[in-house]
């Protein structure tokens, strides 16, 4: 199964709403520019790292979780 960037997003993002919180809250949280929450939430971030994508979902609380298994 191949990761989509841009349904991590998504589910950030209903995150962020379920949980009343802004990009602002998400800037104060990382230290990241308006502009760089808009990109990545927006999908314009072209491959974004496991360590940016970390920083974001722990902005909203949240954890994130992988899963490696054998075929």
């Amino acid at each position: 199964m191949d990761v989509n960037i841009d349904d991590i997003m998504i589910q950030i993002k209903h995150i962020m709403i379920d949980k009343g919180l802004r990009q602002k809250d998400i800037c104060n949280k990382t230290g990241w520019s308006n502009q760089t929450v808009s990109n990545l939430l927006a999908g314009r971030t072209s491959n974004p790292s496991l360590r940016v994508i970390t920083q974001l979902v722990n902005a909203v609380d949240c954890r994130l979780y992988l899963d490696i298994r054998d075929n």
